[in-house]
């Protein structure tokens, strides 16, 4: 599996949002019995997933479930619902590293064992866990930042529009976490790191400007909450030509090991492993 941009909820796998999978072409679809579901719609949600996760028609396009909160009744009450189709596993509300064992423990019992593991980092305790979490078991291989639900836990105000100072001391204080959790993620070697979601569901420049903030913040992709958003993530992850064209630049420049100098500025190992990087994600 290449590495994913676009992760796209689908609220409870309804049958009208499945059947547009194909058209939208998100890099994951995240069935999800959470926040996004209307709890008078859980059995049969669970339902719908545990056919469409343990049916052999291919899907077209990978399958996450994001469940309730490890060490409810309700998250084992989700994992009934698992099957051979399930690619990933997000875990909302991670706050330890016992949530993300237990969870890893339950794979393995099932069989499971090629379902990867991304915690949800969405609290003040999670944050501050971040690397023991991404650290407790093989099977993770991405972490997730709630922003809202961590901007809820620290008691955040509401946005206001024509009030700067909220909303400059939010952005801070939000932009502090999202470098302490990409940081934990690099120390802890996971490669898919999941930017929250940009909530407009209409101007998608500003979905493809979040999308692209988020690349140069360090993430290598992002939740969506609405199909109309696939698209302009993809965009924004993409490098932009002027990368390319310097990245390139510097890879055919560098000819021999060492640092040298090109075109009056130094280039050595570092920027050429930032060179590759770029070259990389556009490849995928």
């Amino acid at each position: 599996m290449r590495r994913p941009v676009s992760w796209l909820f689908v609220p409870g796998a309804k049958e009208r949002y499945m059947a547009k999978l194909p058209e939208i072409q998100p890099d994951v679809a995240v069935l999800d019995l959470e926040d996004g579901l209307d709890p008078r719609d859980l059995q049969a949600a669970r339902q719908r997933i545990s056919e469409i996760l343990n049916s052999k028609v291919v899907p077209p396009t990978h399958l996450a479930v994001r469940t309730h909160q490890v060490g409810t009744t309700e998250f084992l009450d989700d994992t009934a619902a698992f099957g051979p189709m399930l690619t990933a596993l997000l875990l909302p509300k991670t706050a330890s590293p016992e949530e993300v064992r237990e969870a890893g423990t339950l794979l393995e019992a099932r069989g499971l064992n090629h379902v990867r593991i991304i915690p949800m980092i969405e609290s003040a305790e999670g944050l501050r866990n971040a690397f023991e979490i991404l650290i407790a078991h093989p099977a993770v291989n991405g972490v997730a930042l709630g922003g809202e639900d961590l901007a809820a836990d620290l008691g955040l105000p509401f946005p206001v529009n024509g009030n700067p100072r909220i909303s400059e001391g939010r952005t801070r204080l939000l932009e502090s976490a999202r470098s302490q959790l990409i940081l934990a993620a690099a120390a802890a070697r996971i490669p898919w790191r999941i930017n929250s979601p940009e909530l407009s569901l209409t101007d998608t420049t500003v979905v493809e400007n979040a999308a692209e903030a988020a690349r140069a913040h360090g993430f290598t992709g992002m939740l969506a909450v609405h199909p109309t958003q696939v698209a302009a993530l993809v965009s924004g992850f993409r490098p932009k030509p002027p990368e390319l064209d310097r990245a390139r630049e510097i890879m055919k420049a560098s000819t021999h090991d060492g640092a040298h100098a090109h075109q009056g500025r130094l280039v050595d190992e570092a920027l050429l492993r930032q060179a590759r990087n770029t070259l990389e994600d556009l490849d995928e």
